[in-house]
């Protein structure tokens, strides 16, 4: 993955989760053939109830030097972020927080967390549960990475210094990039933690990488690097709210206890999705969630 572009594939993920030694989690509850048809359908959401969701977004920084560029960027990017999600239906409340998390909740309580490198990769070791004997494989696998959302423990870790210095161009950048392309990881992020998947994930599918206007980039698309606005569907306020007021979407993930993989790919198997024929696995910015 380029350091240019920092939600570009992963690759396939049932290799990378091989490589890492990685099993994926037990199998979901049963259901019948039937009912696990028509749960993971996603042709009818059922009834949507699209009153505004609010949610609790607690923001740490880790207190090193280092993060003094996040205190910075954060007011501005944050008001980006909660501006485009209240176009959503969905109401955003900041809390400060301290190094532990207080008690988070899927879809009500929610936790961003700004670190250091080191601190990054000890926190995402933990949340992928990766062993020591296969640490240096998965930093070589994620080696430009810089956010990962884990959906199942309702939080994001950042490694600021990272992004700052590749993605923002450092101090220099700062002032002219730095609040909008935190906004637009940001925005990005959160919407995994509101059950979505990436917009180029399925060929035939309702969500496309751009809008119709051809220019506007998709919030849950890989082309956040684009100056200006990001954009969304109808389809993924659907989702969204779905999700959010406990409906369908929220379901589907609770029966695959949040595991993104799985959840991926029944929705393949019960809409007939296709997947991009360049892209033989499932990109995303978590591996397996197992370890």
């Amino acid at each position: 993955m380029a350091k240019k572009n920092y939600l570009r594939l992963l690759g396939n993920l049932l290799f990378v989760a091989a490589l890492l030694g990685i099993s994926p989690l037990a199998a979901a509850g049963r259901l019948t053939p039937a009912q696990e048809a028509a749960l993971f359908s996603l042709a009818d959401l059922g009834s949507l109830d699209f009153s505004a969701k609010r949610v609790v977004v607690e923001i740490y920084a880790s207190d090193s030097p280092e993060l003094k560029g996040f205190h910075r960027l954060l007011p501005q990017a944050w008001e980006e972020v909660r501006l485009f999600y209240a176009r959503l239906g969905v109401l955003l409340d900041m809390v400060p927080a301290g190094p532990a998390p207080g008690k988070l909740e899927a879809g009500k309580r929610l936790r961003f967390e700004a670190l250091t490198h080191k601190q990054w990769l000890a926190a995402t070791f933990k949340a992928f549960e990766v062993a020591p004997p296969f640490r240096l494989r998965f930093q070589t696998v994620c080696r430009d990475k810089y956010a990962f959302a884990h959906l199942n423990l309702s939080t994001i870790h950042l490694d600021f210094k990272r992004f700052q210095d590749d993605i923002c161009g450092g101090r220099s950048g700062e002032a002219k990039l730095g609040p909008e392309r935190l906004a637009h990881l940001m925005i990005h992020e959160l919407g995994h933690l509101f059950g979505l998947y990436h917009a180029h994930e399925f060929v035939n599918d309702p969500i496309p990488e751009y809008l119709p206007d051809g220019k506007t980039p998709n919030f849950m698309s890989h082309h956040l690097l684009t100056r200006g606005s990001l954009g969304f569907v109808d389809f993924q306020k659907r989702l969204i709210h779905s999700y959010l007021g406990g409906g369908k979407v929220f379901q589907q993930y609770r029966h695959v206890d949040f595991d993104p993989l799985r959840y991926l790919e029944l929705l393949k198997q019960h809409n007939s999705y296709r997947e991009p024929k360049e892209e033989k696995g499932r990109s995303s910015d978590f591996p397996s969630n197992d370890g």
